[in-house]
């Protein structure tokens, strides 16, 4: 068996190897035989005849001469067609190694054949040949047998005057009868032959086709426009018996009249109907079944609705047949795609929406396992959603009747107030504020008898809902119910405030004792007067935190009281100064003023040095043993409102100008640890202490800087730092002078 070189391993689909293996197994041993078997098989009748009218129109009586003609004209027959099956066996070759690489490479599997999966696809280069040989084979060939008809019996006409040398010359008429028949013979071969190889060969040319297109390769073969085979076939087949008849006509009568002439012209003209039809069955073959495919193909479309699983329609001719095979091959590829492309986007949005519905549904688990109320709302201010909690919050039930009602009918504003009794507007309500642009981050609202027949606080968060280029698309809100919080720290301020008046009184004795016993006993030892010392210390830590405690009582219920009184800052910074320098002898503490007028200022000064002793307490605190403190007093222009809050005030009014008037700008700067970045924002939150479980945590309640800003605050000033980690920190408050003083707060 024939094995072609360079085999590849490209797997090919099961259909159109099975096509191909299918050509391969036909019933006759080898495809080619078939082919030569039909062709020459179906010639054979009319061949037969063909002697007959030659000898006619020679004019040939004697059966001598006869026979000898019939010899000589068998002879070149069978040379002729030796030759012409040679010539097609040749140009047939490639099909037949395609055919046998076919065999040799089933695709089995058991018992049948694999219902998936490919075969090893055989070389380019065969697959190129045998498409050269399926599509140019029928041209080709068949105008090489109509000559070699045309041709055949001029040796015969030549060879008749050397076995007959008494035979009269041709003459003209009969020469033309001659020429005609050989004209007859030609026109007559060509379109039976494309006929007949075409019908043959079309099979095989439509399998390689879609062998090579499986490939990617394009099918190669000459191309002949169909209109002009249809035109020359056509003529041919008009030709063909007329010249016959023409030449028989002729013939005939080139002689005096021989018996037999109607019966010999009845027979020719037999032969002569009964060959077009059979020229034109295989030629109308050979063109319906590409027709008959393409409406197949279309039809199941139509029918099926989808392309899926569709054959390829083969290409039988390189023709206009040929190219609209093609073009319909080209057509449910692409629709394949496209379904393919639309089953992938459908499986893909089904996916999208059931992960859609399963987020949706985790989200409405959790929204309803949230403490707080959830509110949403469109741009009409339609409620869309509310949680469990929200129902709650409330007191409604049915989540499905609430949706699709205005935001005030569900916030129900008679029951809505402030902290401070006002009821609530509709424009007022966090929701249809957030509609409106605005985001509220933490505000306070009361609920009258939202449930168990009590006032409700709540602390309400709302925000809009914005599309991709920033349309309000809604808005949603988030309601947290604080009533206990709320209750919790006023509990904890009275206890405060209650425990902070009880250690008032212990200490005060205790501060008493210890100064009646440093002041009336002048030779007590040493040891003991630093520990009636330390005593005095202790109790005026202890009083300061007494104060302190007090105060963030007061600062809660805003009641702290602030009096007002003429203080020189000068004096009063000299004081703290002295104090926390015999406190703390280990550390440098310098006070420096830079001013050339009185720093006199309108204010408490408990309060002052409430906030001076914070500072200081802190510097100390954070600074290393024999670190410098310095204390600073200017006076500078008074900042505008609106400068930053971190910031020299002195610096920004030169640099910026400000309106008239004037501030004391105090400054405690420490060589200390610092604070770090990320906890700088929160350095003035009540209880707040940025060096909580590091080396640095050296005590304190987290107080001292929350009460420094609120008294700074009625005061009329301001308070800010500066600080970086590892290198210190510098305090800064102002105080407005006397003249410029407001009038302070005097809760």
């Amino acid at each position: 068996m024939l094995q072609p070189v360079g085999v590849t391993d490209v797997a090919i689909s099961r259909a159109a190897w099975f096509r191909v293996w299918n050509l391969g197994r036909a019933r006759t041993p080898s495809f080619t035989p078939r082919v030569v078997a039909y062709a020459f098989g179906i010639e054979l009748p009319y061949s037969l005849l063909v002697p007959v009218a030659h000898l006619r129109l020679l004019g040939v009586v004697d059966s001598h001469v006869q026979a000898r003609m019939l010899g000589l004209i068998g002879l070149l027959y069978i040379v002729k067609t030796a030759g012409l099956i040679a010539l097609l066996v040749h140009m047939l070759r490639p099909i037949e190694r395609l055919r046998r690489y076919a065999v040799g490479h089933p695709l089995r599997s058991g018992a049948g054949f694999e219902e998936t999966g490919g075969g090893a696809a055989p070389p380019e280069d065969l697959i190129l040949a045998a498409a050269n040989a399926a599509y140019d084979t029928p041209l080709s060939f068949a105008t090489v047998w109509s000559v070699s008809w045309a041709l055949l019996y001029l040796p015969v006409t030549v060879a008749f005057y050397f076995i007959a040398p008494d035979q009269a010359p041709i003459g003209v008429q009969r020469g033309v009868a001659l020429a005609l028949f050989a004209l007859a013979l030609f026109a007559a071969a060509l379109p039976l032959a494309y006929s007949i190889l075409g019908r043959l060969l079309s099979p095989a040319a439509g399998v390689i086709s879609l062998l090579a297109r499986e490939r990617g390769l394009s099918v190669p073969g000459k191309g002949y426009s169909l209109a002009v085979r249809l035109v020359i076939l056509g003529a041919c087949l008009a030709i063909a018996p007329t010249s016959w008849m023409a030449a028989m006509v002729l013939g005939e009568t080139a002689v005096p009249a021989r018996p037999g002439l109607n019966l010999t012209l009845a027979i020719f003209s037999m032969v002569a109907v009964t060959w077009a039809p059979v020229c034109a069955g295989f030629l109308a073959g050979a063109l319906a079944g590409p027709f008959q495919q393409v409406a197949a193909v279309i039809q199941t479309i139509v029918q099926r609705g989808e392309v899926d699983r569709l054959e390829r329609i083969p290409v039988y001719f390189k023709d206009e047949i040929g190219a609209l095979a093609g073009g319909v091959n080209a057509m449910v590829d692409r629709l394949e795609e496209s379904s393919r492309r639309m089953r992938s986007y459908l499986a893909e949005r089904e996916r999208l929406l059931q992960d859609a519905a399963q987020r949706a549904a985790q989200l409405g688990a959790v929204l309803d396992n949230l403490v707080e109320g959830v509110f949403a709302c469109d741009r009409q201010g339609r409620l869309t959603m509310l949680n469990a909690s929200g129902l709650r919050l409330l007191g409604l039930s049915g989540r499905s009747g609430q949706v699709g009602r205005m935001v005030e009918e569900v916030m129900d504003l008679s029951r809505m107030r402030h902290t401070d009794g006002r009821p609530f507007t509709r424009d007022e309500l966090p929701m249809v504020r957030a509609l409106a642009g605005e985001t509220i981050v933490q505000e306070e609202q009361v609920l009258a008898n939202g449930r168990a027949g009590r006032d409700v606080f709540l602390r309400t968060s709302a925000a809009p809902i914005r599309s991709e280029n920033g349309a309000i698309l809604g808005a949603v809100t988030v309601a947290r119910d604080v009533t206990e919080l709320m209750e919790l720290d006023l509990v904890k301020d009275q206890f405060i405030r209650v425990g902070a008046h009880e250690l008032k009184t212990p200490v005060a004795i205790m501060k008493g004792y210890a100064l009646a016993l440093l002041r009336n006993t002048n030779d007590l030892p040493a040891p003991r007067r630093k520990m009636l010392e330390a005593i005095d210390r202790g109790a005026d830590r202890i009083n300061r935190i007494v104060d302190d405690l007090l105060a963030i009582s007061q600062v809660s219920l805003d009641v702290l009281h602030v009096s007002e009184e003429d203080v020189d800052l000068r004096e009063l910074l000299k004081q703290a100064v002295d104090g926390v320098a015999k406190s703390a002898s280990r550390h440098r503490v310098r006070l420096s003023v830079d001013a050339e007028r009185p720093t006199v200022v309108r204010a408490d000064p408990e309060r002052l040095r409430q906030v001076l002793a914070s500072l200081l307490d802190n510097a100390v605190k954070y600074s290393p043993d024999g670190g410098d403190i310095d204390v600073r007093v200017a006076v500078a222009e008074r900042a505008p409102a609106s400068s930053p809050s971190l910031c020299d005030a002195a610096l920004f009014s030169q640099r910026h100008g400000s309106s008239p008037g004037f501030e004391a700008v105090v400054s405690v700067r420490d060589q200390g640890v610092g604070i770090p970045a990320h906890k700088q924002a929160r350095i003035f939150e009540r209880f707040f202490r940025a060096h909580t479980d590091t080396r640095h945590d050296y005590g304190g309640m987290g107080i001292g800087l929350f009460l420094a800003k609120d008294m700074i605050a009625r005061h009329g000033g301001r308070i800010w730092f500066e600080s970086e980690e590892d290198k210190g920190s510098t305090f800064y408050f102002t105080v407005p002078l006397r003249s410029e003083a407001p009038a302070v707060d005097r809760r």
